[in-house]
């Protein structure tokens, strides 16, 4: 399949042995579901197929893996950490032939779901980014700028945007499921789109995430904090996420689907 590396594992006998493992394996929910595995994030998908399937994503590596309904959690991740350094090796693999932008006049990038043209201008004053419709980043930056100055003046000006646009939604859903936070931070995050320490009750959010539609940042919020309430993601905090936010699984696929994916959330 273009795009990303594929690797089909279990058939057969193999397969029926581990799936007569965990007969509690055929009542497996089909929405997707996280696992860790040695510290990788994959997201797991149950479907009606006779092999198990696991990709890698690029750019950034996200992982996926494809297992039969029939088959156990247990025994995915037993299959996973046997095949964890050629997970580990195709990782490095996408994220090394990922392009990497050079900040120029007519570059594609992203802000808040939007697909902007970046405008690159000369300035002799303070370098400045603005967002102007229809779909422009302009860098005001001074003419000896290297390609690295322009990256850290964007980069700050999508975390000044992430400081605007998350507070405005983690007190909203602080209200709404009756919790409060202690704390929330960004992260540039390579395979995820966000995390929560339940206990320090501390929140991570990607940076990628203000490139993103305003309603997958939100989506990524009400999970973070959902886990407050529900630290795995069973069916308890399913249920709960589907009280809170019926459409999540819609925003999930649409925040996997576009560009620029780091991960599972």
């Amino acid at each position: 399949m273009p795009g990303h590396s594929v690797k089909s594992l279990l058939a057969g006998r193999q397969l029926r042995k581990f799936a007569n493992q965990n007969e509690s394996a055929r009542k497996a929910p089909r929405e997707p579901v996280e696992i860790v595995v040695k510290g990788i994030s994959i997201e797991l998908v149950r479907k009606e197929i006779k092999n198990l399937h696991l990709r890698v994503y690029p750019p950034e590596g996200r992982v996926r893996i494809t297992a039969p309904n029939l088959l156990s959690t247990d025994a995915v991740v037993r299959v996973v950490e046997q095949r964890i350094k050629w997970i580990q090796a195709q990782r490095l693999k996408v994220a090394a032939g990922a392009a990497q932008p050079n900040y120029e006049d007519g570059e594609i990038h992203w802000f808040a779901g939007n697909r902007c043209r970046l405008s690159v201008v000369g300035t002799v004053g303070k370098p400045t980014v603005e967002y102007l419709q229809p779909g422009i980043i302009r860098l005001g930056i001074r003419r000896n700028s290297t390609c690295e100055d322009k990256r850290r003046l964007l980069e700050k000006w999508y975390r000044e945007q992430m400081r605007i646009r998350a507070p405005i939604l983690i007190e909203l859903w602080e209200k709404r499921l009756g919790v409060e936070l202690y704390e929330w931070r960004i992260r540039k995050m390579s395979t995820r789109w966000g995390s929560c320490n339940v206990r320090a009750k501390r929140i991570w959010l990607s940076l990628e995430l203000i490139k993103k539609p305003n309603e997958c940042l939100e989506y990524v919020v009400v999970h973070e904090i959902m886990h407050l309430l529900e630290p795995g993601h069973g069916p308890k905090f399913t249920a709960r996420m589907d009280l809170a936010l019926p459409n999540w699984r819609d925003l999930k696929r649409k925040l996997n689907t576009l560009d620029g994916i780091p991960g599972a959330c």
